[in-house]
This record gives C-alpha cells, sequence and structure tokens, in this order.
C-alpha cells in the first residue's frame, strides 16, 4: 500500500506544476498521530506500517510491516512479521503475540520493535481497511489465481469456482484477511483446509495481492493522472500518519520509486521473518522466531538481532534467560521447524489436480 501510494503520488505529481502544494493539499487530509520516532537520515530509513480494521473492537493489527526504503539505491526490502510471534512486548513483563503491542497504540509497537530487535523506525503509517478496498475499487479489479473453490466463513470470502478470478475492493479485503482459508475437494466431496501454517500463509497472499496492486495501481497512474489522484485520495481517506513525516519525506519516497514498477524484484523485495511452530503458549497457537535465518534479515532492516526473544533453531526450542512464569512452556510437544515463507497448499494429494492457470493470473 505505501509503494502503491508513493508511486501513484508520483505519477500525480508529474502531471502539476505546483508541485509543494499538492504535497500539503494531500498530506492535509490525512489523519496524524504523535509518536517518538528515529530522527529522519540522509540513507536508508524504516516506515513501520499496520493495517487495521476500523470496525475492530480492539486495535490488535491484522498486518505488520516494516518497509526499508534505501532513497539512493531505489530500493525497498518490505518485511512482513507474523501477528502470532512470540516475543517481548515492550512495557509488558509477560511473552506475548507481537500483535498485542498494538493495543498499547503504534508507540508500544515501535518500542518493541526497538527493545526486541534493535530497529530504529523512521515513520509510522496506520492504512484503514477501507483504504485498501478503496484502492482496489480505483483500479477496477485485480486478478487472482484460486486452484480450487475457495471459502472463509470467519473473512466472509466465498469463490464456487477456481481459476483466474477478478476480485474488486470487497472480494480483495476478504481475500486477504482469510486465516482459516478452505479449498474444496472434488475426490472427497468436502472443503478442506487451504493453508500449512495459516498466519504465514495468509502473509504470502497479501504480500502477492500486494505486488498485483502495486504494479496495477503503477501501471494506471502513469497512464492516467485522474486514476493516480482517485487511488492518492482513496488512501489518504483513512490513513493515519506520524506527526513527523512531511513534505521532504514524500519527495524522498517520489524520487525512490518514480519509475520503478512494484512487479521488479530487484528494487521492490517482499520477506517474511524466519518462524517456526512450536508447543502451544497460554493455550495460544504461536510462531517463535527461526534461527539462524531471523537475525541477518533482522540486519537487513537495521536491526542488531532477536535479542533474548525464544527462538527455534535445528529443531530445539531456546527459551529467554530469566523468564520465569512469563517465559516458554514446552508442554504440548517440542517445536516444529516451518521455513514456510510462501503459501503451501495442505492437503493436497487429497484436493486433487488444480484448475489451470490462464491470462492474466
Amino acid at each position: 500500500m505505501l509503494i502503491a501510494l508513493t508511486i501513484a503520488t508520483a505519477t500525480m505529481i508529474a502531471a502539476v506544476v505546483a508541485v509543494n502544494y499538492v504535497i500539503d493539499v494531500k498530506l492535509a487530509s490525512a489523519k496524524r498521530v504523535h509518536v517518538h520516532t528515529a530522527s529522519s537520515a540522509a540513507g536508508p530509513e524504516n516506515f513501520l506500517v499496520l493495517g487495521a480494521d476500523s470496525t475492530a473492537l480492539d486495535m490488535l493489527s491484522d498486518t505488520m510491516w516494516v518497509v526499508r526504503v534505501d532513497p539512493g539505491h531505489k530500493h525497498a526490502l518490505v518485511v512482513s512479521f507474523p501477528r502470532d510471534l512470540w516475543v517481548h512486548v515492550a512495557g509488558q513483563q509477560d511473552l506475548a503475540k507481537i500483535n498485542v503491542a498494538n493495543n498499547g497504540g503504534p508507540q508500544r509497537v515501535i518500542d518493541t520493535m526497538k527493545a526486541d530487535f534493535g530497529i530504529s523506525i523512521n515513520h509510522y503509517v496506520q492504512v484503514d481497511y477501507k483504504s485498501f478496498r478503496g484502492v482496489v475499487d480505483a483500479i477496477g479489479v485485480v486478478p487472482v489465481y484460486l486452484p480450487y473453490p475457495a471459502r472463509d466463513d470467519k473473512s466472509g470470502f466465498y469463490s464456487p469456482l477456481a481459476g483466474c478470478k477478478r476480485f474488486t475492493g470487497y472480494d480483495a479485503l476478504q481475500f486477504v484477511r482469510s486465516r482459516t482459508l478452505s479449498y474444496y475437494s472434488q475426490p472427497r466431496q468436502t472443503w478442506l483446509s487451504a493453508d500449512a501454517v495459516p498466519d504465514i500463509d495468509r502473509i504470502a497472499r497479501q504480500q502477492d495481492f500486494v505486488r498485483r496492486l502495486g504494479t496495477l495501481a503503477a501501471s494506471k497512474a502513469r497512464s492516467n493522472p485522474f486514476t493516480a489522484n482517485a487511488i492518492v485520495n482513496r488512501v489518504l481517506e483513512n490513513l493515519t500518519i506520524d506527526t513527523g513525516l512531511s513534505r521532504s519525506d514524500v519527495l524522498t519516497l517520489v524520487d525512490s520509486f518514480l519509475g520503478v514498477s512494484p512487479s521488479d524484484t530487484k528494487h521492490v523485495q517482499f520477506e517474511t521473518i524466519p518462524s517456526a511452530e512450536g508447543p502451544d503458549q497460554q493455550g495460544q497457537a504461536v510462531l517463535f522466531l527461526k534461527e539462524p535465518e531471523a537475525s541477518p534479515m533482522i540486519t537487513q532492516l537495521g536491526g542488531s538481532g532477536i535479542g533474548d526473544n525464544p527462538s527455534v533453531n535445528g529443531g530445539t526450542l531456546s527459551a529467554p534467560t530469566g523468564s520465569g512464569s512469563g517465559g516458554v512452556s514446552s508442554s504440548g510437544g517440542g517445536p516444529v521447524v516451518s521455513a514456510q515463507l510462501h503459501a503451501t497448499i495442505a492437503n493436497q494429494n487429497e484436493l486433487g489436480p488444480p484448475a489451470p492457470r490462464s491470462a492474466p493470473c
């Protein structure tokens, strides 16, 4: 969303003369929140991007990304943090899922990133799901391949037919929020779980969809400044940004991605913090950081490593030193290492052959 917004903004700005005025007007329509962030630097900067549901009764974040933007190399590293990651939460004694940090507001998420991983956050962006839906509708439709008929009773997503589907904003929102996706098995004549690791596979679907969305947004925005303006407006309608995000920061972003396509993996890289399944904690299914893979990725974000958080290394679950009652319980069996960084279909043998993939999917 941040990258799609940036490219659309760049296109819109290129079509007008009063650049500073346009940026000021657009930013003035965004909601602002005061948070303590790291000072802006001349080099790479980190944006904390949270996706939140405006209808939710609490502020548990459904999406948590750190986007590291390097203007000098026109490169963005987008790293997803699984919501079920079991870590220390700033201001809390016991371990918890990382998405619990958002219950304390954006500052607690920023503080958790710094305290746990040494990751400094320069700017904060919260995207309401109304914005996500609005961007899709401003573009028109986004093609997505479904290997089997699919549904998720919790998110409301339902597609009775497989193949290349064209999602409106309504369909897209239900799809990317799906955490209990099922595929229909023709051989078994029943619905079967679609995901090997639901939290990780949901992230993979989100990343794939956002890349598709960004590519379409870039293409349509560059060919039509009015579409670019509509995309920017739809995002900003429900966007919350930190008070320190200025015109110069936006111009830096615009300059970084001017002429860059989100489908170009050389310039826009999507990753997920490596994690592993393990024993339930406090009656919850959780994910643990997976070492040694997690630390280098955190370093790429300017961080220092996994700190004192529990992790899985070589199939062994290590608890933090002095974790006490708030630490890791070993009940429920040993850790199951999972390197799932792409959506993996569960029950593949029982689902039968997938539907053929056709253009434009």
